[in-house]
């Protein structure tokens, strides 16, 4: 009698959930066979971000994961030509194809004559921690081109390095930064990362391009996406679009915003509009800039909040602080704000360079079964207060790194009391099954496969799949079958995750 009862729910459950049918752009493909909608997730890694694949959940959390700061100093302002200097957020971080770990530092140097006194280094590393600044000899700066600057002084509003997929090998590299006095967009590229030559002005069009822009190209779109800081309602990111970068610019004058498509992506959020009656009507938070990049098929964004509260004439009531926000997109449109509006990542404590602001570099790295999310800190705020636990008075910047687990953004969480998801008809490529999870000493995992309309397929059932304990980026799925997937390659299934006290992060056919 239960199990009558447990499949008619099941198949009242499955008949009223795929009445809706999502369009998410060209990161999923929705295909209908008979009245089941169904997800092909091929062999794509699909992470616990959200519930978008899931049809049922019984008390199973999504969690933001916070990286671990690690405090290290990383790259400090300790050459003699970067003396009285300091390193500013606009820097970039890439690993290269040989694994070797890359950074390009915004530096201001007061001895420099732009306007803005601003420049950048360039440092190397084999293994992520320690960085050597090779002598390049490009640059004079205090009489001497004994020095790592890597950039000319006129691209003098920091560093945003990518590597251009679709470009030709000479223009390989490229990076973008607003030029001051003239407030330009400035695009340079490079064969290797240390010859920079100008490559174009950009033309704003629409709004400005402000603070550090983001471009990357979007193999799902096919086109190039850029997020740069806006001024609405308070500061936050705008999103554009560009079908052909190298065209537009070598065949219509710069003027790279053809069929272009403007989307505020995110604002400052009402919440963050209240305050007590003694501040002024505007928003004490605003995102002054945003690390988005693509990662496996979602969209992360490290968003830069800058908190600015201000009081009535009471200039001391602005504590211009910055900390990260954590935010997630499908289609890199709409953002959903992760953690319950908590800082992904927070200043460090007083006393530590980073204890006032700190800024997430574009391009965090992937590292064995580890993210590293390399940052700036500083210890003085936007209007100059040092930190007054700062040793000897002084401000203090400084690059460091965090670090987290491989796809650990966020993860589905089962309490101690147990949990379960199903997920929505799915189709797969592959004939293994793997799991990133940690259940601790005490949790568990069981994962059965059903068929699309609900029932558990012989020999994948819960009662004959192997319990899954301990911490592991990649964990195989097994059951007392054989458990070779390769007879299911093509059918609609669903996935059932039986959970304890612990935290699931991704699956993957493999």
């Amino acid at each position: 009698m239960k199990s009558n009862l447990k499949k008619l729910i099941c198949c009242v459950c499955i008949c009223f959930l795929l009445t809706c049918v999502i369009d998410l752009n060209a990161q999923y493909v929705f295909y209908e066979y008979g009245d089941t909608t169904y997800i092909d997730v091929g062999n794509d890694k699909q992470l616990f971000i959200d519930d978008f694949l899931i049809d049922l959940n019984k008390h199973i959390d999504f969690v933001m994961n916070p990286p671990y700061q690690t405090g290290e100093i990383i790259i400090d302002t300790d050459l003699p030509h970067e003396k009285d200097g300091l390193i500013l957020p606009y820097s970039s971080v890439i690993k290269d194809k040989d694994g070797k770990i890359r950074i390009w530092y915004d530096l201001t140097i007061p001895a420099l004559e732009n306007v803005k006194k601003r420049t950048a280094g360039y440092a190397e590393s084999n293994n992520g921690i320690d960085f050597k600044k090779p002598v390049l000899g490009k640059y004079e700066v205090k009489g001497s081109k004994k020095n790592n600057i890597v950039f000319p002084p006129e691209a003098n509003g920091g560093t945003a390095v990518w590597i251009d997929p679709m470009a030709l090998a000479e223009h390989r590299y490229k990076t973008q930064s607003k030029v001051y006095p003239s407030k330009e967009l400035h695009i340079y590229s490079s064969p290797d990362g240390i010859d920079w030559s100008f490559y174009a002005n950009v033309d704003p069009r629409d709004g400005p391009v402000d603070t550090q822009t983001i471009i990357f190209w979007d193999k799902n779109l096919g086109k190039y996406l850029l997020f740069t800081r806006e001024r609405i309602y308070g500061r936050c990111v705008r999103r554009a679009e560009m079908n052909d970068l190298e065209s537009s610019l070598e065949n219509t004058g710069f003027a790279i915003w053809t069929d272009i498509k403007d989307q505020y992506t995110y604002f400052s959020e009402r919440a963050d509009r209240s305050k007590p009656e003694d501040l002024r009507n505007d928003a004490p938070m605003g995102y002054y800039g945003a690390t988005i990049f693509p990662y496996e098929n979602v969209y992360i964004g490290l968003a830069q909040a800058f908190w600015h509260w201000k009081g009535r004439g009471e200039h001391d009531l602005r504590p211009g602080m910055r900390d990260v926000r954590l935010l997630i997109s499908r289609d890199s449109k709409e953002f959903k704000r992760m953690g319950n509006r908590k800082a992904f990542m927070g200043p460090g404590p007083s006393g530590r360079f980073d204890s006032k602001c700190v800024w997430a570099l574009p391009n965090p790295i992937v590292m064995g079964d580890e993210i590293w999310i390399y940052y700036v800190g500083w210890n003085f705020d936007r209007i100059g207060r040092i930190d007054p636990d700062a040793p000897d008075g002084m401000s203090r910047s400084v690059l460091s790194r965090a670090i987290m687990r491989l796809d650990g953004f966020v993860s589905a969480d089962a309490p101690y009391e147990g949990g379960e998801m199903i997920t929505k008809p799915i189709t797969f490529k592959g004939n293994k099954l793997e799991i990133n999870a940690n259940t601790g000493a005490g949790g568990s995992i069981r994962v059965e496969i059903l068929d699309h309309d609900g029932y558990p397929i012989p020999g994948f059932s819960i009662e004959e799949s192997n319990w899954i304990v301990g911490n592991s980026v990649r964990f195989p799925v097994s059951w007392t079958s054989d458990g070779n997937l390769e007879s299911l390659n093509g059918k609609i299934v669903r996935l059932r995750f039986v959970m304890r006290d612990c935290k699931l992060y991704a699956f993957q056919f493999k």
